[in-house]
């Protein structure tokens, strides 16, 4: 049995640091961490996530799509989230049984939104996020930051 199944949303290389996985999403990423947790405990040292930027005849990042489904009661504050990450929303619409907003983002402004999205959701609603394209940018990212 593998310890990590050929995945198509994850890959994985070995380098002199360690183990490295690269992911579409932070989603993609839940799902190798935990089997790693489950057999190194403690062991285990994770470090945050980076982006991979593409480099051309420009710099470009990756811009990601992403939907969600809410509840009514969590539709405005999805929305003022996204707001003040820079997103841009495409089509937002609320009912009385729930609410959907779709947008795109640079990935650089959407790290850590799958666990802001579970905690304004209560665990509740649903996300999707896919990477859309990539798109000059025009100031370099913060060093550090690039992978």
């Amino acid at each position: 049995m593998l310890l990590l199944p050929k995945d198509s949303s994850a890959s994985y290389s070995a380098n002199g640091r360690g183990l490295v996985i690269a992911a579409e999403t932070e989603m993609a990423l839940e799902r190798p961490v935990r089997r790693l947790t489950d057999v190194y405990g403690d062991m285990l040292r994770i470090g945050p996530p980076t982006i991979r930027y593409r480099q051309g005849e420009r710099l470009e990042q990756p811009i990601m799509g992403l939907r969600v489904l809410c509840s009514p009661g969590c539709y405005e504050e999805i929305r003022e989230d996204l707001r003040l990450r820079r997103a841009a929303i495409m089509d937002a619409e609320v009912n009385r049984r729930f609410g959907i907003v779709r947008a795109s983002a640079p990935l650089a402004v959407l790290l850590g939104y799958p666990d802001r999205f579970a905690s304004m959701t209560g665990g509740h609603g649903q996300l999707v996020m896919w990477l859309s394209h990539y798109e000059q940018l025009d100031d370099p990212p913060p060093a550090g930051v690039a992978a």
